[in-house]
Formats: structure tokens, sequence, C-alpha cells
């Protein structure tokens, strides 16, 4: 039995979008991919608030991670790490023998303006890494209030992990001053693993003419030299691409940004009453919890292993907490194209089990 995914990604996929990616291949180099890709990406820059580029990638989101680093550091790197994956963009930087500083942050905590000012004040820095939403500890960082701090210094490249959120939080790129931000299609987009967007600024390509060594297969001049002919540089996963393109047909015409935008808040909502009502606690910090999954403290001291073995049997699974915070935390995810019905449906069959653990 198919247990529906209720976890920080991959994310269920609808019957309708696994179905588009059996269209039959067509040739990367033909003109049915120019009109693929040249179909999807105005989508994209739609989705994204953006007049400046839109890459597509082969590849995982950690990737792009690394390229990122790359192709636009070409001094010292502030990586602000809050968790899991923002500490892996600072393992990136000492395994690519790249300058930087970890500004560490509690886990629970957001990124704050207060905490990257002082430093970007040094002038030391010529790259900033911020994770949007953190997957690990479900803390959403007010990217908002950043991007006003950061666009104070114009020679520090911003950089976003938006990972798990982009396609279900607004992110209005141009407006913030993001020189990268990046997702793969796993978790909000609600799509299969395999294909990473990246939005780049034409400030952060002009950065990257500067730096030498960007590597080959995510060379973002590369990109934009292939991407200016509706290409990429190597064989792209066309299958995802075509599902990309469905995808984002849906969320711009069928449910429309604000309606998406507005339904994840509402999710989000719904499971952190839930959970403040079932007697746990929420791990983020207050004010700073994540509009797509809900990290919430076991401090009920439920086997959380036990919980989706019970909710394998319903057709579910939510996710234990990450790392360190295996069984001192459980996620819930709410992103993708999940619904209301589903998620109250979901919460039912919690509240079902926990007497009997």
């Amino acid at each position: 039995m198919h247990k529906k995914l209720f976890i920080p990604g991959p994310s269920e996929v609808r019957p309708e979008m696994l179905q588009v990616m059996a269209t039959p291949q067509i040739g990367h180099r033909s003109k049915d991919y120019k009109d693929l890709h040249g179909a999807v990406v105005p989508k994209l820059k739609k989705m994204l608030y953006t007049e400046q580029e839109v890459f597509l990638f082969t590849s995982s989101s950690t990737a792009v991670m690394e390229a990122a680093l790359r192709n636009l550091c070409g001094k010292k790197v502030l990586s602000c790490a809050n968790g899991a994956f923002a500490d892996r963009w600072y393992k990136m930087t000492t395994s690519n023998n790249i300058p930087s500083k970890k500004l560490d942050v509690p886990w629970g905590k957001p990124i704050t303006p207060d905490l990257i000012e002082p430093e970007l004040k040094t002038g030391d820095y010529d790259c900033i890494t911020i994770v949007m939403n953190e997957t690990s500890v479900g803390v959403r960082s007010p990217i908002e209030e950043l991007a006003e701090v950061i666009k104070k210094y114009p020679d520090v490249m911003f950089c976003i992990d938006a990972v798990s959120c982009m396609a279900g939080d607004k992110i209005e790129t141009d407006k913030l001053g993001v020189d990268i931000v990046l997702a793969g299609m796993q978790k909000c987009f609600a799509l299969p693993t395999g294909l990473t967007v990246a939005m780049l600024s034409n400030r952060a390509l002009e950065k990257a003419t500067t730096i030498p060594y960007r590597g080959y297969y995510l060379d973002f001049l590369l990109a934009k030299k292939s991407s200016d002919k509706s290409q990429t540089p190597s064989t792209p996963a066309i299958p995802q691409i075509f599902a990309l393109n469905a995808q984002m047909t849906h969320i711009l015409n069928e449910e429309g940004l604000e309606n998406r935008w507005a339904r994840h808040i509402h999710l989000a909502e719904i499971v952190q009453k839930w959970a403040l009502g079932a007697g746990f606690t929420l791990f983020p910090e207050k004010g700073y919890e994540s509009r797509t999954l809900t990290c919430i403290n076991n401090n009920k001291g439920i086997p959380i292993a036990a919980l989706n073995k019970e909710l394998g049997k319903r057709g579910a699974v939510i996710s234990n907490g990450y790392g360190d915070l295996k069984e001192k935390t459980f996620r819930i995810a709410h992103m993708g194209d999940v619904t209301e019905p589903e998620i109250r449906e979901l919460l039912g069959w919690i509240d079902e089990i926990l007497p009997t653990l």
C-alpha cells in the first residue's frame, strides 16, 4: 500500500503529474525541447517575481548550493547556520577550500538582521548564504527583513536556499535583491526528484565572470549561454521538465499564486493549533514557524517510530526529528499540493493513535 507522504520531501505527487512524466521523450536538442524550455521558464519567473534569469539544472539542490559558492565567492562567505542544511552549506565552503565564517545560531532560532549586520559591516565578505526555511527544525528566517540589511552591502552576493519553501511561500526575488535562490522539485513543487530551479540575478552573472575556476557541469555562465537559446549545457531531465511545465500552469492558472501562498499559511496554522491543543509544544522560536512544515517538540515522549507504524496502516507517513532531534521532535509537512481535508484526516488519525502508544 502506498503511504501518502506528509514528510518534508519528497512530497506527494498528484497522479496527473506522474502521468505527464510518461510523455514520450523528445530530443533535447530539438525544437520540441526548445519550445518546452521556452514555455516553462517564463512561468517560473512569474512565480519568483523576477525579470532576471531562471535556470534549470538536472541535479539535486545540494549541487546548486555548491555551485553558488564556486561561481559567486571570490573573497569570503558568511555562512549563516541554524540547522542541518545550513550547516551543509558551510561544510561545502571548507570542502571547496573557500574562506568562510560560520555564524552559528542555535537550532530552532531564526537568522535575524541583528546577527548579520555586525559581520557584514566588517567588509570581509562578498557572499552570504541563508536557508530561508530550515527543513530540519521548521524555522522560517525573516528573509524580507534580512534583505533590507543586505542591500546596504552591494558587493555581497545574497544566496538563498529555498529548497523547502519555493512554490509554497512567496519569494519576491527582484524586490528582495536576491542574487541566487534555488530549490528542488520534490518539496513544494510536488514533483519527483531530479531537477533544481535557480533564479540568478544579472549582478550574480557579472560576478561569475570574475571567478576563474567555477567548475564545468554547473558553470553559471555556460548555463546562461544555453538558456539564451532555450537549452541546457548538458542533457536535461526531460520528464521532470514536462511535469514542471504542467505544474506551473496549474499553479498560475488554476490555483493562483496568492491562493497557493494563503493555503500553505492556513495549513500551517491548522497543524500548529492541533499540536498545541494535543499538549505538544513547537520547536521553532515563536513567530518564526515555517509555512510549509511544522516541527513539533515530542515533550510527551511518544515513540515516533511506533506512531508512524500505525499511520502506515492507514496509508500515511510523517517524519521523525532530524539528526540529533530524532525522537525529540517530529515533523509534519503541509507543502506542495496537500489539501485541508488531507491534513485534517492525518491529524484525526494521529489523535486516534496517540492514546494507544
